[in-house]
């Protein structure tokens, strides 16, 4: 019975041990399914996939560095000054389960308790498309030592004015596609230089050859297809070409592509989208865009806008090799702070269009401000020069550019309500380690901003907005004129912008003051009651 008995103990302690032992099958495929094969599958822009547990067990000790260093999933903004859509962040506890299971061994577990594994055609993740389109294949020559941008001009065949609802590129050869710039062109100068050139396509460094052509859209490796909210869109006229400006690296030599552009129109819309280079080292930079070798500097670009509130979709910063840091925000004319984008680390490979989780109101005559910091010197390991060389200006990767691209359209009552991104946000909690904070953003945006209500005058509900730069237990509280405390509004406390919507029905027309109290003091903005 004694024998019995621990034999029967023995096995209850493997089975608990199993139970508590961290697999590939009941812990790992979900998180790598999730965040990391949307790249990371057969055919994908990845380099090797992990759908499988072979092909994530041999790539195990590389999986476990890039997530601790926060190399992967690439996301190079910082989630502790905004948090942007479509985050691609791993939490701490699915770091920590990671970590722990390549440290102990990386073992499968019992397969029947893995999810599915996902599905990846490549195909058009928009369904049908209304138009699709694909470039002629073209071949790096074999004798190329320098990148190429190459525009490829292609007829829409459009007979009457449409509107760009969402747009999905697809590398024919992601291995050598390093981004994508798609712009469209009425002047018929993109068709002649196509069809002047012997290409397929033409080369051409600075934009398409002609500043007629309107900037429509981009790609990068890692991006979605881009979906405009309900009765947004972009314009194409009809009968204009869709010009693509494809940039392979150098080193591809011989390798081909035929890369697709998919599109879903529509005959209209309400709302135009417009997207520029607002910030721009042509027009609003404070010095000559030069970078001395072996220094470290920091430009800025500013541009007041016009007497017109508009709405933000997007950002975009954009440089090459010496960049290392960004730093992007608004200072509106009551002196509140917007901030729109910080990147610590700059990483060439993963930038992108970065939409807002709502659409962001930027009130008339707002100042738009950039910092980009370059690092010239061998400390960057980015620099295509060795020994560092003075960097100047222009359309090489080896130049250098600095340009902050907005998507927006003038502002309408409600926007700050519209969603462009409903997942749950992760909760950051302070645990995202040590992000080189920028110094120049620790005195812009160091205690929390409220922006005004909207709409303001309200009739039955309103969007409270508030930002938070660190972790900080706030309230909302709304007071009469006189004083009286009338109501407390539930708030949210994560890291970056907080929206509330709020019940004014419940209120009396008058006048109200709301007042965010924070560790740091108290913001107070009116709202104003109607029936």
């Amino acid at each position: 019975m004694r024998k019995f008995t621990f034999l029967l103990l023995c096995l209850l302690l493997v089975k608990l041990e199993n139970a508590q032992s961290i697999t590939w099958a009941s812990n790992i495929a979900p998180i790598f399914y999730n965040n990391c094969t949307k790249c990371h599958h057969t055919d994908g822009i990845a380099p090797f996939s992990l759908v499988d547990y072979n092909d994530a067990f041999q790539q195990a000790e590389n999986i476990k560095s890039d997530v601790n260093i926060k190399k992967m999933p690439p996301w190079s903004p910082d989630p502790t000054y905004t948090r942007l859509a479509y985050e691609r962040l791993l939490t701490p506890a699915e770091i920590s389960l990671i970590t722990d299971w390549v440290n102990d061994g990386a073992p499968m577990g019992d397969t029947t308790l893995a999810p599915v594994k996902p599905v990846y055609t490549n195909g058009s993740q928009l369904g049908t498309p209304s138009l699709s389109l694909t470039i002629p294949t073209f071949t790096v020559p074999v004798n190329q030592t320098t990148d190429i941008y190459q525009c490829f001009a292609i007829p829409s065949n459009l007979v009457t004015d449409q509107f760009i609802t969402a747009m999905e590129i697809v590398p024919g050869n992601p291995s050598i596609v390093h981004h994508v710039l798609v712009y469209q062109d009425t002047t018929g100068i993109c068709a002649a230089l196509d069809s002047a050139s012997p290409g397929p396509g033409y080369l051409n460094f600075g934009g398409v050859g002609t500043n007629k052509a309107i900037l429509i859209g981009g790609w990068v490796p890692g991006a979605s297809p881009s979906f405009m909210p309900a009765n947004f869109g972009i314009k194409i006229f009809k009968n204009a070409y869709i010009v693509l400006q494809i940039h392979y690296p150098a080193g591809d030599n011989g390798r081909s592509d035929s890369t697709k552009i998919n599109l879903l129109l529509a005959n209209s819309i309400s709302r135009q989208v417009s997207m520029a280079p607002i910030l721009n080292y042509f027009t609003n930079i404070n010095a000559p865009l030069s970078i001395p070798a072996d220094s470290i500097i920091t430009f800025n670009e500013h541009y007041q806008l016009p007497n017109i509130d508009i709405s933000a979709l997007s950002v975009a910063p954009h440089n090459h090799l010496i960049g290392q840091k960004w730093l992007s925000y608004g200072i509106t004319p009551v002196n509140d702070t917007i901030p729109f984008i910080r990147i610590n680390n700059w990483d060439f490979h993963w930038q992108g269009f970065y939409n807002f989780r709502n659409i962001m109101k930027i009130p008339a005559q707002t100042t738009l401000w950039a910092y980009c910091t370059y690092n010239n010197t061998s400390s960057n390991l980015n620099n295509p020069n060795t020994p560092p060389i003075t960097v100047n200006a222009g359309d090489f990767t080896t130049d250098e550019m600095m340009l902050v691209y907005f998507s927006y359209t003038p502002y309408q009552t409600g926007d700050e309500n519209i969603q462009l991104d409903t997942s749950a946000l992760i909760n950051l909690n302070d645990t995202l380690g040590p992000l080189g904070l920028n110094e120049v953003a620790k005195s812009i945006v160091s205690t929390p901003q409220l922006y005004d209500a909207a709409p303001n005058p309200a009739n039955n509900e309103t969007l409270i907005t508030y930002y938070l730069p660190g972790a900080d237990k706030v309230e909302l509280k709304v007071f009469d004129l006189q004083g009286r405390l009338v109501d407390q509004v539930n708030a949210t406390n994560i890291i970056g912008f907080n929206n509330i919507k709020y019940n004014t029905s419940k209120l009396q027309s008058a006048t109200y003051l709301i007042s965010l109290v924070s560790s740091s003091g108290v913001k107070t903005k009116q709202l104003v009651v109607t029936r």
